[in-house]
């Protein structure tokens, strides 16, 4: 017994060197991002533009107001040649429309008649012609530029005055997108707004391309973040790392829109990092039907439990009748996200990167070692093996892992060792309550004590599994997985694999119980050999359509199971109560399920033991998934890991008084019939 003894000592005090190591970790990663607490509201340009339009309302003077209600920037989308065309500074013509009004009046224009009398004028051809030469100057070194590498030429008519001659087609040339328009930034600049870039990916980019219209952009003060436009990053496929060292050589952040779907958005910000800012964005079609107050809670709610410093802004639409009220309905809209925002202890300001976070070496190799500790405390509940080859696998396993974080595939061992941490710690939480099994004696329930320490026993659990959740934490936090960029993966894994753990040791201890000495085999054979009842069948295709609703409704990959109205009331109350809301399936389960399961092995009754195990193991494993979000601040992982359990404790408490009531009620009644019919029998004896 000295051996295993020795054993356990060791993992104990490994496990408790882990937990210091995590807390150093911890508060390196509470520092950071406690030091960034600047939000950024951005109004989309070109949306506010239209509302302007609709209401017939001096966008300058909603721009001032908006400002006023706590609006910081807003958004620019680069200016195409379409827009311009719109706005009457350019004019645009295809050749063929040329060439077909010279047949009904002839062209007098010097240079236009000797273009076509030569047959240098193309009718697939488009030809502009700048408003002015202040126009032109203006675009045509954009132009070329731009379409470097194509046909672009430039002409001087006396009575035209310049233009320029491309070989594309109208609807190409419109959607030529040429950076930013001056004319819209100093509009920004005027009401005291900063200016958010908004560039679009185009075909026939090139390294020389993006570098000419970033340095543009760098020339713009008060610029600091690019949010990029349409369906991929700027550069993609081929030049998104020279997108992205062009963007650093200017200090220009990377704005990542959150739930955006974007080709080579994961990579750029791989590539930007620490210089990226995560977006959250409202998409225009959900802005018509969508409430205020529920829009306004989206972006606090980003602000606050997923790190999300830039609030991208779509103004709801006018409706018909409702033009000039719509302008105002969205000053209170804005005024609404900045109030809720520093009533959650930010300021409104131009938005930071976090600082760049990495653990060192040392701590992360401890933090690991307490993992394989509790694997190994987990082996020890499941199967005996030597003490001395555990501690030779434990010191190989610490090594290499030591050695392998080193290496380029360093990121990938940290989400393997915290992916270990998430199936160990709940299994482990778990398996001290089972262990009981072995020395369960029956109880009354009437006897109080019990609740009291089926109520320590759920507490030691539960704090087994928070211990787990503050290794995983420290394994994987750093800014790359703070800013969501790399992910704790395996998710479904982790909230199966500890569930069959459990059944295992349960299993494993029904037939300790069974065997009472004699041979393993013909006990858990015994087990196997008992005849299957409707009853048991009915319940396990309630557990599989129970299980699989849970595996789907777990990852990060979401099926569309709808939520229940109840429940989604239940979330909205609990949030404006407790902020950090705590996970149904924990409080309203897991938690109260595990006290019942202790209940249930210290008065011996092994039958609802495994379902009530299993369902309490659902809030331990969930427990321990709360910190693989590393996007979320850890204050706010751990207030609402507390919430969980003071709330779950509760329901656990009313769960079983109603219980013992029941049970009171119950045998009262069952004692009175006993009673009644003894009586019956005393009169019939008599007579």
């Amino acid at each position: 017994m000295a051996g295993p003894w020795r054993a356990r000592k060791l993992w104990v005090w490994t496990l408790i060197a882990a937990v210091l190591a995590s807390a150093y970790i911890a508060i390196g990663r509470i520092t950071v991002e406690r030091s960034n607490r600047q939000v950024e509201l951005v109004m989309d340009y070109d949306a506010a533009v239209e509302v302007c339009r609709a209401a017939g309302y001096p966008l300058d003077t909603f721009m001032r107001r908006a400002k006023m209600a706590g609006l910081t920037s807003v958004a620019l989308n680069e200016r195409t040649i379409g827009d311009m065309i719109e706005k009457g500074k350019v004019r645009a013509f295809t050749g063929r429309q040329i060439l077909d009004y010279d047949k009904l009046v002839p062209t007098t224009d010097p240079v236009l008649r000797q273009m076509i009398d030569e047959g240098r004028l193309f009718g697939s051809n488009t030809y502009l012609f700048p408003r002015d030469a202040s126009t032109y100057n203006e675009i045509a070194p954009l132009l070329n530029m731009r379409l470097a590498g194509e046909r672009v030429s430039t002409f001087n008519s006396r009575r035209l005055g310049p233009f320029i001659e491309m070989a594309k087609g109208i609807k190409q040339v419109e959607e030529v997108n040429i950076g930013l328009d001056p004319a819209e930034v100093r509009e920004a600049q005027s009401a005291g707004l900063g200016v958010v870039a908004r560039f679009r990916n185009y075909p026939g980019v090139t390294p020389e391309k993006i570098a000419f219209f970033v340095d543009r952009l760098a020339e713009i003060d008060g610029v600091r973040l690019v949010i990029f436009e349409g369906e991929d990053v700027l550069g993609y496929p081929d030049y998104v790392r020279e997108a992205a060292d062009a963007l650093t050589s200017h200090g220009l952040a990377f704005g990542h829109v959150e739930f955006a779907v974007q080709q080579g958005d994961r990579a750029f910000a791989e590539l930007m990092s620490p210089a990226v800012v995560r977006v959250h964005s409202i998409t225009a079609r959900e802005m018509d039907k969508i409430e205020v107050q529920t829009a306004v809670d989206r972006f606090v709610r980003a602000a606050r439990e997923r790190n999300i410093r830039v609030m991208y802004i779509r103004p709801f639409p006018a409706k018909s009748g409702e033009e000039l009220a719509v302008v105002n309905h969205n000053l209170d809209y804005i005024e609404a996200i900045a109030r809720g925002m520093t009533a959650s202890g930010f300021t409104l300001d131009e938005a930071r990167p976090f600082t760049q976070y990495s653990p060192a070496r040392v701590p992360l190799v401890v933090v690991a070692a307490g993992i394989l500790a509790g694997a190994f405390m987990l082996l020890d509940m499941v199967a005996s093996a030597p003490p001395i080859a555990e501690l030779g696998l434990f010191t190989l396993g610490l090594f290499a892992y030591a050695g392998l974080i080193t290496t380029r595939f360093a990121t990938l061992f940290r989400q393997l060792a915290a992916l270990g941490a998430a199936v160990v710690f709940p299994a482990l939480a778990v398996g001290l309550i089972l262990v009981r099994l072995r020395r369960a004696r029956s109880a009354s329930w009437s006897h109080g004590a019990g609740l009291h320490d089926a109520c320590l026993l759920w507490l030691q659990a539960s704090c087994v599994s928070v211990l787990g959740g503050l290794l995983l934490a420290a394994t994987l936090s750093s800014t790359s997985f703070m800013l969501h960029l790399d992910q704790f993966v395996g998710v479904k894994v982790a909230h199966v694999l500890p569930l069959i753990i459990v059944a295992v040791l349960y299993w494993r201890y029904q037939v300790e119980q069974r065997r009472e000495g004699g041979n393993l085999v013909a006990a858990a054979g015994e087990i196997l050999s008992e005849p299957i009842r409707v009853w048991h069948a009915l319940v396990l295709a309630v557990v599989g359509a129970m299980g699989l609703v849970y595996i789907m409704r777990t990852g990060n990959i979401y099926f569309g199971l709808p939520i229940p109205s109840f429940d989604e009331g239940m979330r909205v109350f609990l949030e404006k109560v407790l902020v950090f809301r705590p996970r149904t399936k924990e409080f309203l389960i897991g938690h109260p399920a595990l006290i019942f399961a202790a209940l249930t092995l210290l008065r011996g009754n092994r039958r609802l033991a495994l379902p009530l195990a299993l369902l309490g193991c659902i809030g331990q494993i969930s427990m321990v998934n709360t910190f693989s979000h590393l996007h979320t601040p850890l204050l706010a992982t751990v207030l609402r890991t507390a919430y969980g359990l003071v709330i779950g404790a509760a329901i656990g408490a009313v769960a079983y008084a109603l219980y013992a009531a029941y049970a009171h009620f119950t045998a009262g009644r069952a004692t009175g019939r006993a009673a009644s019919t003894g009586a019956g029998d005393g009169e019939r004896v008599e007579g």
